[in-house]
């Protein structure tokens, strides 16, 4: 078992997302895997205690600028079954992205297909995958160049604009692999918690 775990919650998808790739690129982390009830998201992640509290602050601090709350929180010398409920971990793939990540969050699925579509015929972008969350919480997640995705997640934005349900918009410029495994698509589609 690792010396100490770390946890950050947040309402929605992003949030976790942006933590995650913020904790990673700060601390010798291992993220563990995801989990989500009543439209809030949990990512776990491992590693000493002193690299837990270090990825913590750096997670915590990069979702204060989404404007959402958010908990986050270590466990040092946690008990084994800590972990027995995250369902959702990471594919342990090798693969190589080297893309920019754009995330589309919003309360509603329709406007998803629409916005997609657009984000896809505005610029030179895929999408990567479509979560969704409990309480109608749904995240597009498209993928190319840093440019591609900022105008694409610009072009959602103007889409959604007059969408009351549009909760946050996000561009990672250079995301960790290890992110992107951890929510990367299932052979099923969208994957929905």
């Amino acid at each position: 078992m690792p010396a100490a775990i770390g946890l950050v919650e947040v309402e929605g998808v992003a949030g976790i997302i942006v933590a995650a790739d913020a904790a990673i690129k700060t601390a010798e982390i291992k993220l563990l895997g995801w989990e989500s009830t009543g439209g809030f998201t949990t990512v776990f992640f491992e590693g000493s205690t002193s690299d837990v509290n270090a990825g913590l602050a750096s997670g915590h601090k990069a979702v204060e600028s989404l404007a959402i709350p958010i908990t986050s929180s270590s466990i040092t010398q946690p008990d084994p079954s800590c972990l027995l409920f995250t369902t959702f971990v990471g594919l342990g793939s090798s693969k190589v992205y080297q893309a920019a990540l754009g995330i589309v969050e919003t309360q509603g699925y329709a406007s998803h297909v629409y916005t997609n579509d657009e984000m896809v015929k505005t610029a030179g972008v895929s999408i990567f995958n479509v979560l969704t969350v409990h309480n109608r919480v749904v995240c597009s997640m498209i993928q190319g160049e840093v440019g591609a995705v900022k105008e694409a997640v610009a072009r959602a934005e103007l889409c959604l604009s007059n969408y009351p349900h549009l909760k946050r918009t996000v561009v990672l410029p250079q995301p960790r692999d290890e992110v992107l495994d951890l929510f990367a698509p299932s052979k099923l589609g969208a994957v929905d918690v």
